[in-house]
């Protein structure tokens, strides 16, 4: 069973909490129609209930990074000193072509060091999109992050079914979550910003307020 002991400690004595969102476009809000409708800001809104010492959230997310751009900037993440990372990864390193072990082992080293640091860990799986789909080496790096979790003892949102699942609850087509068959509009962020939320906060033992 999968849990966050730091972030869910800091929750039940009402401490502040810092948690970084860590990764490429996704993170940053990449396909957003204003900063305000991208992943962190949907994710701190509908988490903030759950944390009433305080809530920062930090997006570490720079669109085109792969693995090694992410581990350049590591430090960074680092000197934020979070109490969680969510990391998110493995789309930019397919249209690089990068092979899939480098990825791999940079991403295990970069998540190693993160937890020598203290903080707790989750990760985010990659989307389900057009332009990915017709990548032939897609399959390998969707199925590299998961195993990775499982590997490391990490937590892992699979977002990959989750986007599959909201098109059949809302009768929708892919391409209404990612207008641009890839990065997500208004729409896609709120639906995964609010489901990380709620995902983290089951982890930690928080039940949220039902949305209206």
């Amino acid at each position: 069973m999968y849990t966050l002991p730091r972030l869910t400690r800091l929750l039940a004595d009402s401490e502040p909490v810092r948690i970084c969102l860590f990764g490429s476009s996704t993170v940053e809000g990449i396909g957003a129609s204003t900063p305000e409708h991208g992943l962190c800001p949907v994710f701190e809104h509908t988490f903030a209930p759950a944390a009433p010492g305080g809530l920062t959230v930090i997006n570490r997310g720079i669109g085109g990074n792969g693995a090694p751009e992410m581990h350049e900037r590591l430090q960074q993440v680092i000197d934020d000193r979070p109490d969680l990372v969510i990391w998110q990864g493995g789309t930019n390193d397919v249209w690089k072509e990068e092979p899939v072990s480098i990825f791999i082992d940079l991403t295990r080293d970069d998540l190693q060091m993160l937890r020598r640091q203290g903080c707790d860990l989750a990760m985010i799986g990659p989307q389900w999109c057009k332009m990915l789909e017709e990548l032939p080496n897609f399959p390998a790096f969707r199925d590299a992050v998961p195993a990775l979790a499982i590997e490391l003892g990490i937590p892992c949102f699979d977002r990959y079914d989750a986007m599959k699942q909201w098109c059949q609850e809302h009768h929708i087509e892919r391409d209404v979550l990612s207008p641009d068959g890839l990065h997500l509009g208004d729409f896609g962020y709120t639906l995964l910003g609010e489901a990380l939320a709620r995902w983290i906060a089951g982890l930690a033992n928080v039940t949220l307020p039902v949305s209206a």
